[in-house]
Formats: structure tokens, C-alpha cells, sequence
């Protein structure tokens, strides 16, 4: 058996131990959705990180930063941005809050026909995340094996399906936890010999100064205009907020204390991997030009040039958890969030702990069918079917969010304007192939916000009760 196929099996059953072992704790609903409000500050940190560096991140990212070089980096200030005010603000906000979902939220804050929309968009969202990361992890899988692609997307599906349907959140943070681990070292296997073939950090740039000067250059040569630039930012920046994966994080954690500290190991870690994979792709850029196949052929290339084969393997692995801990971590939200919002208050208000345990179960294996079959059919490249999904997501919420707990006049009239608002105009961007090359979020932030101060501040305020659940100084 070839030494890569040989590491990347091992990877993955050492995956699906661990899942099932987290497994062996569930007794009811809330330890499947948010793990008993039991994560401390190492798993949270885990699965944050290996929720937001998913395969397009490591996949998408090395091949658009061999692209277009430094000026690539502003992908990444967006979440720089969301981590920081996570950590200084918004955690404390949402885990002192203390409930479930986004949809909780939505239902507490501006009413039940909120939560409902907000959970039918969501449930769907969902959907399209997971098949964005089938995308990205199978284009590995069958490099490393030389599977057809579909096979590779069944075989990857039936993993994570089964850890995260008997699982819920406890065997999710877990196994994120280890795949954090591995695309961590996965990153710093690929460093050093990226670095020896170009002569250093130094003589790597003063090459790239001599033979490809955009590489260096902040805006790429004009490639990356100042409004792009800002779109990035927004998207993930303020766009994440309309995320509900990171926000169901925070509800797992077993204190306030726990969801902040583990805000600023997610920061670290972030910088620490995000600045070594630039280094590799612009030491690539220099000593393998002219990689063909697309930006998602431009990372297993890269490894496979780079590394020994049992080297390789381990990388391999390192991509593939990035994207399967993304993957569990939005399959988990999408039946979370339809059983919890949708069946448990609209369809079946009655059910006991044991159904809706069960109920999660079900759904979240046909959540992950639809996935696949969605993901067979696609050829999109994975990093935009990820942010054309959470551009429209982060433009319906994001202001919704961020406003129901920054701003005590926001009320429901106003929140229904926003999200229509931001959904509206993001579409419309999306129909005028996105002018400016701006992201539709960066358009739909503005006029979101408008809306909802408008007619907030046209419609009566919310009830005390409302204000003093959000803004009492006790509570927060």
C-alpha cells in the first residue's frame, strides 16, 4: 500500500475512534447540540479554529495566495477582526445569553417569526457548507489515492456522518480539537523544505523583488483595489456574525471565562498558520511555476513536489481535517438548528428528550445526503461556493446580530427590514455580477444597517422585558 494512502487511513480512523468515543457520553438533546455546556477552554479553542480553517483555507488559500501573493493576505484580516471582537465583546454576550442557536436568539430578541426564517435560511445554508467542503476534501482524497471523485466524496461523507449523527457536539469539539492539531503540524511539515528551496525567508523575496514584484506589493499590482480589500474584511469581519456555527461554540462552553480565553488562542493560532502558508505558496510561486489545473490542483501539487511521500501523507491529512471539521461543524448546526427551531417549535412542540435525539440523528444524515448529492453535482471552485453562501447568510444577519445586543432601540420591525433589506441587496448584487468586484455583503452591510435604524426609530420600541433580558447591567 502506497506510504500516503497508508497515513491518511490512519488519520481517518483515528478520527472516527475519537468521535465515537466523545460519543459514549450522550444522554439527551442538549448534550448532543451544545455538549452539556461542558467545552473548556481547549476543545473550544480546537473546534473554533478547525471550524473557521476549513479546506478552503488550506486548499482555496495556498492557490489564491500562489496566484496573486501577498496582496492575498486581506482574506484573512476579516477574521482577525471577528476573533477580536469575540474575544472583547461579543462571547460574553452570547454565552451569558445562554440558550441554543441563532434562532433562540432571533426568537427572544425580536420574535418567533424572526427565529422561524432565520432556522429555514440556516438549515438550508447549511447544506450548501457541507458540500463546499466534500468539494474541497475530495479533490485530496482522490489525488492521494486515485479515486474517482464521487467515491472519494461518499467515502468522506459516511465519516463524518457517522461520528457527528452519534456524537452531536461532544464528538464534533473532539475530533476539531485533533484535526487542529494536524493542520497545524501539517502546515510546519510543508515550511521548512519550502524555505530551503528558495534560500530562506530573505532570498525569497528579493527574488520575488526581481521576477515577480506584485507578489510584494499590498494590492498585488492592482489586482486587489481598495473595495475588494474592504469586501474581504467585511465579509468575514462583520459577515461571520451572521455564522451560526461559531455563535453554537460559544453556547457549548462551560463559562463565560472559557468562551473568552478561547477567543485569544484562536487568534494566536491563526497568525501562526495563516503567515507560514503564504510563505510556502510564494515559495512555490518562485521554484514551481506555472502549476496547472486550477487554484484547487495548486495545493496537492505543491505538497506532492515538496515531500516525501510519508511526509505528503501526513500533510494530506492535515487537508482533509481542515475540511472535515468544518464539515462536521455545519452538519451539526443544520440539524441542530432544524430540530431545535423548526420540528421541536413548529412541527412537534410536545416530543420528549429521547425523540428529539432521535429526530437530530435522522436529520442530520439527510442533511448530509442532500450534501452529497449537491456536491456530486457541482464544479464550482469550493472557495466560492463558501463565500457566495456566507455573503448571503452574514448580509441577511450579521447587522441583525450584532445590533440586537449593541443597540437597545432595535426592535422587531426593524430586524425584518434588515434581513429583507441585506437579502435583497446582496441578490441584486449577485444578478449585476457583483460591481466593483465587491462582495455583496459590503452593500448589503450598509443598507441593512439603514433599515434597521429607520424603521426601529419609526415603530414603537421593545417591550422592558426585552431590554432587560439584552442590556441589564446583572446580566451583562
Amino acid at each position: 500500500m502506497n506510504i500516503q494512502i497508508a497515513v491518511v487511513i490512519a488519520f481517518l480512523l483515528m478520527l472516527l475512534v475519537i468521535g465515537l468515543l466523545a460519543s459514549r457520553s450522550i444522554q439527551d438533546e442538549e448534550d448532543w447540540m451544545i455538549a452539556g455546556k461542558t467545552l473548556g477552554v481547549l476543545p473550544l479553542t480546537g473546534t473554533y479554529f478547525a471550524t473557521i480553517v476549513s479546506s478552503v483555507s488550506v486548499v482555496g488559500y495556498l492557490g489564491y495566495y500562489y496566484e496573486i501573493g501577498w496582496g492575498g493576505w486581506w482574506n484573512w484580516a476579516g477574521t482577525a477582526v471577528t476573533t477580536l471582537i469575540c474575544g472583547a465583546w461579543f462571547a460574553k454576550k452570547i454565552r451569558t445569553f445562554g440558550k441554543v442557536t441563532l434562532s433562540d436568539f432571533l426568537e427572544d430578541r425580536y420574535g418567533p417569526k424572526h427565529a422561524l426564517i432565520g432556522a429555514i435560511f440556516i438549515s438550508i445554508a447549511m447544506i450548501f457548507f457541507v458540500s463546499a467542503q466534500l468539494v474541497g476534501s475530495s479533490a485530496v482524497l482522490s489525488h492521494i489515492t486515485g479515486l474517482n471523485r464521487n467515491v472519494s466524496i461518499l467515502i468522506l461523507a459516511i465519516l463524518f456522518m457517522i461520528f457527528t449523527a452519534t456524537g452531536g457536539m461532544k464528538a464534533v469539539a473532539w475530533t476539531d480539537t485533533f484535526c487542529a492539531l494536524i493542520i497545524i503540524l501539517g502546515i510546519y511539515a510543508m515550511l521548512p523544505k519550502s524555505l530551503e528551496m528558495v534560500g530562506g525567508i530573505k532570498q525569497l523575496h528579493q527574488t520575488l523583488y526581481k521576477t515577480n514584484p506584485s507578489a510584494l506589493d499590498p494590492f498585488a499590482g492592482g489586482e486587489m483595489p481598495l473595495g475588494l480589500i474592504i469586501s474581504w474584511i467585511l465579509t468575514w469581519g462583520i459577515g461571520n456574525f451572521g455564522a451560526p456555527q461559531f455563535i453554537t461554540r460559544f453556547n457549548s462552553a462551560k463559562d463565560v471565562k472559557s468562551a473568552e480565553q478561547s477567543q485569544a488562542y484562536v487568534g494566536v493560532l491563526l497568525l501562526i498558520s495563516y503567515i507560514p502558508l503564504m510563505l510556502i505558496a510564494l515559495s512555490a510561486m518562485v521554484a514551481i511555476p506555472g502549476i496547472k489545473g486550477g487554484s484547487d490542483n495548486i495545493a496537492p501539487t505543491i505538497i506532492d513536489t515538496l515531500l516525501s511521500p510519508g511526509f505528503a501523507g501526513f500533510v494530506m491529512a492535515g487537508v482533509l481535517a481542515a475540511s472535515i471539521s468544518t464539515a462536521d461543524s455545519v452538519l451539526l448546526l443544520g440539524s441542530t438548528t432544524f430540530v431545535n427551531d423548526i420540528y421541536a417549535k413548529v412541527i412537534n412542540t410536545g416530543a420528549d428528550s429521547k425523540k428529539y435525539l432521535m429526530i437530530s440523528r435522522i436529520s442530520t444524515l439527510l442533511i448530509a445526503i442532500i450534501a452529497v448529492l449537491i456536491a456530486i453535482s457541482s464544479n464550482s471552485t469550493i472557495m466560492w461556493i463558501q463565500s457566495n453562501a456566507i455573503g448571503f447568510m452574514g448580509s441577511m444577519m450579521s447587522v441583525v446580530v450584532l445590533g440586537g445586543f449593541a443597540w437597545k432601540r432595535a426592535n422587531s420591525q426593524g430586524a425584518a427590514a434588515a434581513m429583507i433589506t441585506g437579502f435583497l441587496t446582496a441578490t441584486i448584487w449577485y444578478i449585476l455580477d457583483k460591481p466593483f468586484n465587491w462582495f455583496p455583503i459590503l452593500p448589503s452591510i450598509f443598507t441593512s444597517l439603514i433599515a434597521l435604524i429607520v424603521v426601529s426609530l419609526l415603530t414603537p420600541e421593545p417591550s422592558k422585558d426585552i431590554v432587560n433580558i439584552f442590556f441589564a447591567e446583572s446580566e451583562f
